[in-house]
């Protein structure tokens, strides 16, 4: 018995007659619990229903603000680049007791997924969805700029309110959750318990951020006593899918056999990293750092780079870019360019082949960078950074640092530099003993027309955090009956 993974098991197109039905079902979460200001956690055991768990779920939840007043606390709003989904810390799948997915800083990898949707399409629909606000605009002088709140023109229009039925409510699919459902349904006929588990993000200042006008003080969406929000009625709706009854039982007897199935699939893995501060000035760093996955198949990476310097407007759904920036793989004690990369439109080129699609961002989010200096985000004078009300004074200054070279995410596909195919844990690339190793560069000297005054600043040479997420290949097992995972 063929013991690779069966056709109707996969998310691609088959050419093949096939009568299914299809079934959907809202769950409301079995555990759900909150603890003001801090984080929330909700749990669901999922339904087992049909042949398979479809990769179409979402999962959708509201956000409450009790102590909301409409006429002094409009001018919050969820953070603009993704919006709802910065609440979801880490999320968890279980199958019959093994860890099959985990995501960490989901909201931040939500917000770099997001980039590759097109813009118009992330603005009219991601937005309504995540009720974020990804509108931007170039002013006469050339400068990124923040987009007015719709017609809302003082109104923090994306925020949570006291009435359930009426606040914000957000949806994620749940294979931006689990990249697992990116490559197989999940046969819903195992022994043992599917679940879910869900870690929420529950701090304000990680959440929220200004929305226009009002300044910062007391009734204005900011007092200190009155900073929290809740997730209220989080919950799934799923679609199972039953076979007809002569491929159902062909998938049932292959489960059970002692052949049973493979089924390789993605996994997102999460490593932290750091570039230290430069102490003298005029000066160059490059640092290694190592990722590891020594033996395992990887596909993909991604980096996010946080500089020390508060962004109010992204909060952390951002990367910074650096001065004179470069980039370098060591993939099997080689390096994977012939050359460090040191172009940024080579950096945006290689982000655009890890996705099917490019990657969709304005050319002053990505190629420049903003003005270093301590009036990253605030200009000297502005209460109210942000776009939206009528506070306006310095505006150009205030984008320019906030938004202007904030997207510059790196993104690798290994097996696209290699010269291989299709974005399928397939063309993976095996890494052997020795470890990958990440190699970032930056050059705090004067780096030409858009970074001259930028220099030497507190936060060019300043310290930054990395969020790297390296794609790799892991495979469920399915050997009578039991399910097992291992890595690739």
């Amino acid at each position: 018995m063929d013991n690779q993974l069966p056709s109707v098991l996969q998310t691609n197109a088959v050419d093949e007659n096939q009568s299914s039905q299809i079934e959907s079902v809202i769950q409301e979460a079995d555990n759900h619990s909150w603890v003001q200001n801090k984080f929330g956690k909700s749990k669901w055991v999922v339904a087992k229903k049909g042949s398979a768990l479809s990769t179409d779920g979402v999962m959708i939840w509201k956000t409450k603000w009790d102590a909301y007043v409409p006429a002094t606390d409009r001018y919050c709003s969820l953070v603009r680049t993704s919006g709802g989904a910065n609440m979801i810390k880490n999320c968890r799948l279980y199958m019959g007791g093994r860890l099959v997915s985990e995501t960490r800083e989901v909201g931040q990898k939500i917000a770099l997924d997001n980039n590759f949707i097109p813009y118009d399409a992330r603005c009219e629909i991601l937005d309504e969805k995540l009720n974020g606000n990804g509108k931007y605009h170039y002013n006469t002088d050339g400068h990124l700029q923040l987009a007015q709140d719709k017609t809302h023109a003082q109104v923090g229009f994306r925020c949570p309110t006291a009435t359930e039925s009426a606040t914000l409510e957000c949806a994620v699919r749940l294979d931006q959750l689990f990249p697992v459902l990116k490559d197989t349904m999940l046969p819903s006929t195992l022994d043992g318990e599917i679940i879910v588990e869900i870690d929420w993000e529950g701090v304000w200042g990680e959440v929220m951020v200004q929305s226009g006008g009002g300044g910062s003080g007391a009734g204005a969406g900011w007092d200190a006593t009155n900073q929290y929000f809740e997730v209220v009625r989080p919950r799934l709706h799923l679609d199972y899918i039953t076979f007809a009854d002569e491929v159902a039982n062909a998938l049932t007897n292959q489960i059970n056999s002692a052949e049973g199935m493979t089924i390789p699939y993605r996994q997102q893995v999460l490593v932290n990293a750091s570039l230290p501060a430069l102490t003298d000035n005029d000066t160059a760093g490059r640092n290694d750092i190592e990722l590891g996955f020594s033996g395992r198949s990887v596909m993909k990476i991604y980096v996010q780079k946080i500089s020390g310097v508060a962004n109010t407007l992204l909060l952390n759904t951002r990367s910074d870019g650096l001065l004179q920036e470069t980039l370098q793989l060591v993939v099997n004690n080689r390096n994977l360019f012939d050359r460090d990369v040191e172009q940024v439109s080579e950096m945006y080129s290689y982000l655009g082949q890890t996705a099917d699609k490019p990657a969709y961002l304005l050319a002053g989010s990505y190629a420049q960078v903003g003005k270093f200096g301590a009036n990253n985000i605030v200009a000297d004078g502005v209460a109210n950074p942000q776009i939206g009300g009528t506070t306006v004074v310095a505006e150009a200054d205030v984008v320019q640092n906030g938004l202007q070279g904030r997207q510059r995410y790196l993104g690798i596909n290994l097996a696209k530099v290699r010269g291989g195919g299709n974005d399928t844990p397939q063309n993976a690339i095996q890494v052997g003993e020795a470890p990958m190793v990440l190699r970032i560069g930056r050059n705090t000297a004067s780096g030409g027309t858009n970074e001259t005054e930028q220099t030497n600043s507190a936060e060019s040479k300043g310290a930054y955090s990395l969020n790297v997420w390296v794609e790799c290949v892991k495979a469920l097992i399915i050997r009578n009956g039991v399910l097992d995972t291992i890595n690739m």
